[in-house]
């Protein structure tokens, strides 16, 4: 409880601070309460700028560059089974499966000549053979028939050539025998035969000395 004293003092005061209240002029009264209310509120507190967060770019790792190993180059196709010698500068290959004499130039062929060996018989076929032409005979007569551009090969029970068709004289008219046999079978007594015009290209291309195969006979084939 406040005194009397205590009591007076409030009194005094309160009626000072009317007299200067009412001393004012009302709009200084207005300002004056208008700040007191302004006062009273709290400034607004600033809301936070949010700082947008960057997303990180993923950096593609590096693709590694494939190597390419080339591949190791194929031998160029031939259309011959077999071996064409291309390590020599000339080379004869008579193939009796298909009655081909076939001359060959740095494993190229030059020239491909049909041909009729040896008949498919003990006395008469043609035996497989490696070896070289020999040296020329010319012309020769046997079986009762001529022979011309004959080249030697070798031995076996009598002499094997390469050598022309076979023929006969009547007068001055050499008569040739089994022409349309040439590269279609075999019709001879063990040599090589081949067309005069062959023959003769034959011997203008020098074969003496030139490797030369023979090959197996076939004799399956021809029955």
């Amino acid at each position: 409880m406040m005194n009397r004293r205590e009591w007076a003092l409030v009194f005094v005061l309160t009626g000072i601070t009317l007299a200067v209240l009412l001393a004012m002029p009302p709009a200084t009264v207005q300002q004056q309460l208008d700040a007191l209310a302004l006062a009273s509120i709290p400034d607004p507190t600033a809301a936070p700028t949010v700082v947008p967060t960057s997303t990180p770019t993923a950096t593609p790792s590096p693709t590694a560059t494939p190597t390419i190993t080339p591949l190791p180059p194929l031998a160029a196709p031939t259309p011959f089974p077999f071996d064409v010698r291309a390590d020599l500068p000339r080379y004869i290959y008579i193939d009796q499966a298909t009655q081909r004499m076939l001359i060959f130039e740095h494993g190229r062929l030059r020239r491909s000549i049909p041909c009729s060996t040896g008949l498919p018989d003990d006395d008469t076929y043609t035996v497989a053979w490696e070896g070289r032409v020999g040296h020329f005979v010319g012309t020769f007569f046997a079986f009762d028939v001529y022979a011309d551009e004959a080249w030697y090969l070798f031995m076996s029970d009598g002499a094997i050539l390469i050598h022309s068709l076979p023929y006969t004289l009547e007068g001055n008219t050499k008569v040739y025998q089994d022409r349309e046999l040439l590269g279609v079978r075999p019709s001879s007594h063990g040599c090589v035969r081949i067309s005069p015009e062959d023959a003769r290209w034959f011997s203008a291309w020098n074969p003496q000395g030139v490797p030369i195969t023979i090959s197996d006979p076939y004799w399956e084939r021809w029955y």
